[in-house]
């Protein structure tokens, strides 16, 4: 989504199983997934102008005022989150987790804060509450073998998804990233 498609995302599938992070296109460490956007942003520095794009794994409740402060600056993230049936974040333990990237806001009469969000199900963007998306972060615990793949082997990171190595309360905040061809609305 960020890099028009080069390196394609078979080729970031190829890259996490020759690195070990992933054997199925799972990916449960956002340190690990940190590590391949560096890669992907080294082979397609072309897209980007400006600045020089910095991105930092970032601990903690996503639904607060330097992360706010954080969206209306420019900056976007890569949020893992769990999406209900239709693909809005909800409570599911990490049981179906996913990520999203979050690529704006929206602030409405009331003064409560949306994210502009795309995701890998639907090509349609999604506004989404912070808070809404901020607990769902909070609440990836645990993994659920998916009903479909019950032989398939995943990789998890050491202290699974809700560890300090995995996905709970975790994100990736990109800063300077301007593609050439940006939409503002």
């Amino acid at each position: 989504m960020l890099f028009e498609g080069a390196p394609s995302a078979k080729t970031f599938l190829e890259l996490a199983i020759a690195k070990g992070y992933s054997n199925n296109g799972e990916m449960f460490s956002t340190k690990q997934l940190n590590e391949l956007f560096a890669i992907g942003l080294d082979e397609n520095r072309h897209l980007v102008e400006y600045k020089p794009v910095e991105h930092h794994v970032i601990a903690g409740w996503m639904d607060e005022p330097s992360i706010q402060i954080q969206l209306r600056c420019g900056s976007i993230f890569l949020v893992p989150y769990d999406p209900d049936r239709d693909h809005t974040p909800c409570l599911n333990r990490g049981h179906k987790a996913h990520w999203a990237l979050i690529i704006g806001y929206l602030i409405d009469q009331f003064n409560d804060f949306y994210v502009f969000a795309r995701h890998g199900k639907t090509k349609n963007l999604a506004l989404w509450s912070l808070r809404d998306l901020a607990r769902s972060n909070a609440n990836l615990e645990e993994f659920c073998q998916p009903i479909g793949h019950p032989n398939e082997t995943f990789i998890l990171p050491e202290g699974g998804i809700g560890g300090r190595n995995g996905l709970r309360c975790k994100f990736i905040m990109i800063e300077h990233y301007r593609a050439k061809e940006e939409i503002i609305l």
